[in-house]
């Protein structure tokens, strides 16, 4: 098994998780850490221990506005972090962008589907311009740790099709 296994499956435990209760537990990203730190020490050596190591403190940095802002719950701000420790800081960084990409998709053709995207357009308006907080319930809200999975595989096909892994 390699460190993209690993990322893999960090991002999968998370998605069943999710999938099963509508978060991510504080319990499995504590059994998910040492796993991924031994793992990534065991592949990798110190060093390549010493890049996960940054890319998971460069992920905290950016995803910590993203929870503040309500795009991210904590569990997945925490479960990116732990897979962050299994990759290097660019395919964190791409990862993260491209699961933006996907959510916003998936945002976008839920609400579709559901006769609502008038709603997310008012929506979003009205938080990009400061003008009320709204309401939990007026948030559209999907399992994050979906579009994260898809961002990661989406950045592997991308190093795979680059000859990058």
């Amino acid at each position: 098994m390699e460190m993209w296994a690993v990322a893999t499956l960090t991002l999968v435990a998370g998605l069943v998780d999710d999938l099963r209760s509508r978060k991510v537990h504080n319990a499995l990203v504590l059994a998910l850490l040492p796993a991924v730190l031994l793992a990534s020490f065991y592949y990798r050596g110190f060093d390549g221990s010493v890049t996960g190591l940054s890319a998971a403190v460069l992920a905290l940095l950016v995803t910590i506005p993203l929870f503040a802002m309500g795009v991210l719950g904590g569990g997945d701000v925490k479960l990116f972090t732990v897979f962050a420790l299994a990759v290097d800081p660019t395919s964190m960084f791409y990862t993260l962008l491209y699961s933006v990409i996907w959510g916003g998709l998936f945002g976008l053709t839920r609400s579709a589907l559901q006769k609502q995207l008038f709603t997310l357009v008012r929506n979003t308006y009205k938080l990009a311009h400061q003008r009320q907080r709204l309401q939990a319930q007026e948030l559209h809200k999907i399992p994050y740790t979906i579009a994260l999975l898809l961002g990661w595989f989406t950045q592997l096909t991308f190093l795979r099709a680059g000859g990058g892994l």
